[in-house]
Order: C-alpha cells, then structure tokens, then sequence
C-alpha cells in the first residue's frame, strides 16, 4: 500500500519533496541552515524515483550529483566577503566547467561548428540564470519565489518534451521551494537563505532544462524566457507593504512567468486552443 503512493508522481516530485523541505527548512532554520530545503526537497524525490549510483554517470546523474556538490560547496562562496568579482569569476569559471562536464558525451557527437556553437549557447545560459539568482541569496523571499517560478516552469516544460524523469527533477525543485515560501507566508521572520539555496537551484534548474533541449524535445528558443522569473524577482516593491503582501505579489509574478514557456509549448503542440 505505501510502495503504491510512494509511485505515484505526485506524491514523488510533489507532496514528499514539499514536506520534506518544509521540515528540513524549519528545523535547519535554527542553525541558519534553512537554504538546504531545496536541496532536500530535490534528494527526496531522487531517492524516490531512481536508483541512483556513482558508477556510469549519465547527464541525469551528472545533475543530480552536481545539485549534491552545488548545496556542499556554496558556503564556501560567502567567505568570500567583500570580493564581489572574485565571486562571479567563481561562478562563472565553475558554472562553465560543470555545464562541459555535464554534456561532454552529448556533444562530442556533434561537428565541430555545431559544439562550439552548442557549447557557448550553454555555457551563457547557465552563467547568467546562476548570476541572477546569485544577486537573490541575501533576500529569502525573493529568491523563494524565483525558485518556485524557475522550478515549476523547467518540471513542467521539460514534462511536455517527452521527458517524464526530467520533468519530476524539475517539478521537485519548484515543490520544494513552494515549501520554503509557504513558511515565510505563515511564519512572521524571514528564514536564512544564502548560496546554500541559490546556488543549486540554478544549477538543477539550468541543467535539467538544458537536457531537456539536448535529450528531448524542448525548442532551445524556450530557455531565455527562463530569465524572466529571477529577473522579475528584483522588482522593486513598495516599502509600506507587509511582507506577506510582498510574498504573495512576487509569488505571484513568478509563477506567471514560469507558465509563459508552458503554455507557449502547449500551444505549439496543439495542447492548447487559443
């Protein structure tokens, strides 16, 4: 009976990557840790649906162990205080080399012009989605809803290409930082967020999206509407405004952004009638 509901999708890449990164983001909270609920959410749900190892590493499991990495790692980045450019020339080097690393058996198979071409589109996408979220580690509940609208368009986006596994990976990502939302929107103090929530986010987030254009059916021209969500996660808001008003206008916005590529894709397949 529990193996039945723990199959189900929805309760895999929806309910448990929810609960847990609500637990994990409460919890953790009280050691200023609450910025791994993403990553917790997202674990959950690969511990769910796949049987994941270390051995013959495909891009899915390049991803998923770079999402493991990325939530390790990001601490690492705020010691380097008042280095700003130090930092993005961190993130831009190691966001370049990880996105090469991911696809490397995807593209050798290419000609050269079209790798080198492939390569920097890549390489840009995932440098700029992480520098954006990057600008949002200080500010929880902008960096929440940029999560939420991110993870929920690439899950669905990548679903409606033909790809069931990465659409789940994506869909766990926004769930769990819906989670992290829900807990400011209740609670009356912001939780810490920090790399440790960014950082992966936008790896998974670019990653999973990416190999639903390179291992699936998603157009490339859908990605850079994906820069909507963090970008509209730095409007500036009112002051006067309380912060669940605040949350609900960004969630909001985000989550409207994250359904443009969707309905966009639902209307080129016909899945949509306008």
């Amino acid at each position: 009976m529990i193996s039945e509901i723990l199959d189900n999708p929805v309760m895999q890449s929806g309910i448990v990557p929810f609960c847990v990164a609500a637990i994990t983001a409460k919890l953790l909270g009280y050691f200023r840790l609450s910025g791994l609920a993403v990553i917790a959410g997202f674990s959950a749900t690969v511990f769910l649906i796949s049987d994941f190892d270390f051995g013959n590493l495909s891009v899915v499991k390049k991803i998923i162990l770079l999402g493991l990495v990325a939530a390790a790692l990001a601490p690492m980045l705020d010691l380097l205080l008042g280095k700003e450019q130090l930092r993005r020339y961190v993130i831009m080097t190691g966001c370049a080399g990880v996105t090469l690393w991911v696809f490397d058996a995807v593209l050798q198979y290419r000609d050269i012009n079209e790798m080198v071409l492939y390569s920097f589109g890549m390489i840009g996408f995932i440098v700029l989605l992480s520098l954006l979220m990057d600008n949002l580690s200080l500010k929880p509940i902008r960096a929440g809803a940029a999560g939420m609208g991110l993870g929920l368009g690439v899950g669905f986006s990548a679903g409606l290409s033909s790809s069931a596994l990465l659409g789940q990976l994506g869909l766990s990502v926004g769930m769990a930082a819906c989670a992290y939302v829900l807990i400011h929107l209740l609670g009356r103090q912001l939780l810490p967020c920090g790399r440790t929530f960014t950082l992966p986010l936008s790896l998974l987030s670019g990653l999973i999206a990416l190999a639903a254009v390179m291992l699936a059916k998603l157009h490339w021209f859908y990605l850079p509407i994906l820069f909507i969500i963090p970008a509209i996660a730095h409007a500036p808001l009112p002051p006067q405004w309380s912060l669940r008003t605040q949350i609900v206008v960004l969630s909001l916005l985000t989550l409207i952004s994250g359904a443009i590529p969707v309905l966009l894709i639902l209307h080129d397949t016909g899945g949509l009638q306008v």
